[in-house]
């Protein structure tokens, strides 16, 4: 039973656990909460996955802006409101859909949004460039070296206006794009696994859940988490549109899964992989379904196929948690403890903290105790 909210713990306090360096720490008994409070956990598990994104942007194991991803340049022109449609309409799509971009505007708008302090006013004033007869002059040098018309002139104080102007429409339009990505498919279906955890192996971006098994055919569409009603429609209406698009096929699947059905998600990914050969989310995705019919069906040769799809992904992404923690599972299914223990162990050196390294140290506690007991 949940207890009362105002014992819930505090973001600050949420901080503090995931990443205690350079502080004092929380009471053992609210450390103590947050490994029995259910509402908790998810919070704690949501926290990680954002500290975890910021990582990769500070030069963490993931990756930075790849070579794809517009210079930080073009987004901060975006956020000084210097980016004229449709550019900045492409910028503001982007940075939606990724991780490091997206970091790189938000930090751009709080920049210009924040107003400069009274040091920083003190240093500029004493520059030549802030006079208004400078600023004129130079002006008129560019007018005249670009060959267009006059200047027109603008009072300090108006141009302030429009700054503010600009950082607050910049900063409305980043609000709706963090409104649509809470419509995302791939976080519809994060969530609704983490409402309804159907079974013990993971899927990207979700948080913890306790284990709630509905086997069978996803059962009626009124069982189903709202969530992932929404993300089926949505990755139905996509592929209706672009019947060969990787990501939708990749989203359908995983939505598949959730409602026990692996193995039209495994027809489903071998299709996204004849498309994107190699891919390794697509390989652990793969691998999880195998895993899944495995379960399901009791075909044992199913898990070998999952080992080789995950391991396949994991040579590409040594320390993708989700993946070592799926094929730890699936060693303990074929009875290869040994091997299982060290994905374990693997994966306990990854995550510092919260009910995901919780359910791995005692996984690994339970293979530890088998082999001590000579089972």
């Amino acid at each position: 039973m949940e207890q009362p909210d105002d014992s819930h713990l505090t973001p600050d306090e949420i901080s503090v656990l995931i990443d205690p360096a350079g502080s004092p720490g929380i009471p053992a008994e609210r450390a103590a909460h947050a490994q029995s409070c259910d509402r908790c956990k998810r919070n704690v598990a949501m926290q990680q996955e954002w500290d975890t994104r910021l990582h990769r942007l500070a030069g963490g194991r993931r990756r930075a802006p790849s070579a794809d991803c517009p210079p930080a340049s073009d987004f901060a022109s975006l956020a000084a409101g210097l980016t004229a449609a449709p550019r900045s309409e492409e910028l503001l799509a982007h940075a939606a859909q990724c991780d490091a971009c997206g970091a790189i505007l938000h930090a751009a708008v709080e920049d210009f949004s924040m107003p400069p302090a009274d040091v920083e006013l003190q240093a500029f004033a004493e520059l030549p460039s802030s006079s208004d007869a400078w600023q004129l002059q130079m002006a008129r040098k560019m007018v005249r070296a670009s060959g267009r018309g006059g200047v027109v002139s603008m009072p300090r104080r108006s141009w302030l206006a429009w700054a503010a102007g600009v950082a607050v429409a910049i900063g409305a339009s980043w609000m709706a794009w963090q409104q649509w990505g809470a419509s995302d498919p791939a976080r519809l279906i994060a969530e609704a696994y983490s409402q309804q955890r159907p079974f013990e192996f993971r899927i990207p971006e979700a948080g913890y859940s306790d284990l709630r098994v509905e086997r069978g055919a996803g059962g009626s569409s009124f069982q189903r988490p709202p969530a992932l009603l929404e993300a089926e429609a949505k990755v139905a209406r996509e592929l209706a549109r672009e019947p060969d698009s990787v990501k939708w096929l990749s989203l359908r699947a995983r939505a598949e899964m959730l409602t026990w059905d692996p193995g039209t998600a495994i027809l489903t990914l071998q299709r996204a992989l004849d498309r994107k050969p190699g891919d390794p989310d697509l390989t652990a995705d793969l691998g999880m379904a195998y895993a899944l019919r495995a379960d399901a069906d009791k075909r044992d040769l199913d898990y070998a196929y999952a080992i080789d799809y995950l391991g396949r992904s994991l040579k590409v992404r040594p320390d993708s948690r989700v993946t070592v923690f799926n094929r730890a599972i699936v060693y303990e299914r074929m009875h290869l403890n040994d091997e299982a223990a060290q994905d374990w162990r693997h994966y306990l050196e990854l995550d510092p903290f919260g009910p995901w390294r919780d359910e791995a140290r005692r996984r690994l506690n339970q293979l530890d105790a088998k082999k001590n007991s000579g089972r």
